[in-house]
């Protein structure tokens, strides 16, 4: 049987498991909604049944597979970058998951900018204290669910979550740690300094790996739930963003990978920490690429989904509401609001000419794009990959060989 390479991707709508031959070719896949609880003006997840929803679309392609006379050598998964999953000291979930864009940990954010610091996160952490990391979720666990906080020994990124269930190991790697706000982005550590002055216990957090280090390999329990071979390599992912960098060849310095969702993130290669305060005051977030060696700067805005929410105010379908003003004029909107956060970044890291390419279910609309080329004044390459995120992963597993 001929080798493949199956990537996880654990998204905020969809939990989807891809395969691809050596030479990157798509073979199968499968895809189902992430399963999601509402709360409040929020949302959570439970950790078991997002495992059931993986192991069920892995075991689907691994399926396909074998009708296609292939099977799958390796796994990797990239996630959501702040969610988190506590576990007790047999591994079992015992708490919710925080979806990683739910505002209750607003309270724990601004106590950790008065009294962990700005300056000391941005110099350390090179992120700005915000609700979305996953810091202030491991304290707004420990502030409100105390039974579950004293019960928990460790802390697992989506990503790392999935792998242990596959193996059996504990890790996370650069690119996941990098949203945590306890990660030493310079030195690639753990910050005791930061663990300290949040009042974290750093026993909790996983040991750190590069991406694509193997973690383990396939149990015989994971086996028989997934459709994997025992022994299958399972290589350490990353961040959805930056896993989809890696697949778009979004490498190099001065190449910046423009994903148009709902939200836009703003994703460009760098090759050391910036430590001179610049992307700081402009609030921007760096962090370790799964490319060896690189790191990145990454900001982002509400991009897509005004558009998609203009249109659903006015209650049209697409190609009715792209021929009114309101199109033409919240599509001016988003593409001259990206182009000035794409400004702002290229000036904060002192970037001379960039490489922009565009990718993301915003990069199918074509007025948008160009909207955006005659408003930045530069060529914007569409990404022809549609499954870049899970290629990324795949990617990382056939290193783990």
């Amino acid at each position: 049987m001929a080798d493949a390479f199956v990537g996880l991707d654990l998204g905020t709508t969809g939990i989807k498991a891809v395969a691809f031959d050596a030479d990157d070719q798509e073979l199968a896949s499968h895809v189902l909604p992430t399963p999601t609880r509402r709360v409040d003006d929020g949302a959570e997840y439970d950790a078991e049944e997002l495992w059931r929803v993986a192991a069920e679309v892995i075991r689907a392609v691994t399926a396909e597979l074998a009708e296609a006379g292939y099977r799958a050598v390796a796994i990797a998964t990239a996630s959501m970058g702040e969610s988190g999953v506590l576990v007790d000291g047999t591994g079992t979930p015992v708490a919710p998951v925080i979806a990683w864009f739910d505002p209750r940990t607003d309270t724990q954010a601004v106590w950790w900018a008065d009294v962990v610091g700005v300056a000391r996160t941005h110099r350390i952490a090179a992120i700005p204290p915000r609700a979305v990391f996953g810091g202030p979720k491991m304290l707004w666990t420990k502030d409100n669910l105390t039974s579950a906080w004293e019960a928990g020994r460790h802390w697992l990124n989506m990503a790392d979550w999935a792998a242990y269930r596959l193996t059996g190991e504990m890790a996370t790697d650069y690119s996941l740690a990098s949203r945590t706000m306890l990660f030493d982005v310079a030195n690639r550590c753990w910050s005791d300094e930061l663990i300290e002055a949040a009042g974290l216990n750093a026993a909790m957090l996983a040991p750190l790996v590069a991406s694509g280090e193997r973690v383990g390999t396939v149990t015989a329990t994971a086996a028989e739930e997934t459709g994997l071979a025992v022994g299958a390599a399972v290589g350490a992912g990353g961040q959805d963003h930056v896993c989809a960098a890696l697949a778009l060849g979004v490498t190099e310095p001065g190449m910046l990978l423009d994903s148009i969702g709902t939200a836009e993130a703003l994703f460009l290669v760098t090759t050391a920490v910036d430590t001179s305060g610049g992307l700081a005051e402009a609030g921007i977030g760096q962090g370790v690429h799964v490319a060896p060696g690189q790191t990145y700067a990454m900001t982002g805005l509400h991009g897509g989904g005004r558009i998609d929410a203009r249109r659903q105010e006015l209650g049209l379908e697409w190609e009715a509401f792209l021929g009114t003003p309101d199109a033409d004029q919240v599509i001016d909107e988003v593409a001259t609001d990206g182009q000035a956060r794409i400004d702002e970044l290229i000036t904060a890291t002192g970037s001379g000419a960039v490489e922009h390419i565009a990718t993301g279910g915003g990069s199918r609309n074509e007025r948008l794009i160009d909207q955006k080329r005659k408003i930045g004044g530069r060529p914007i390459q569409v990404a022809s990959v549609t499954e870049a995120t899970a290629l990324g992963a795949a990617k990382l597993g056939r290193r783990a060989l």
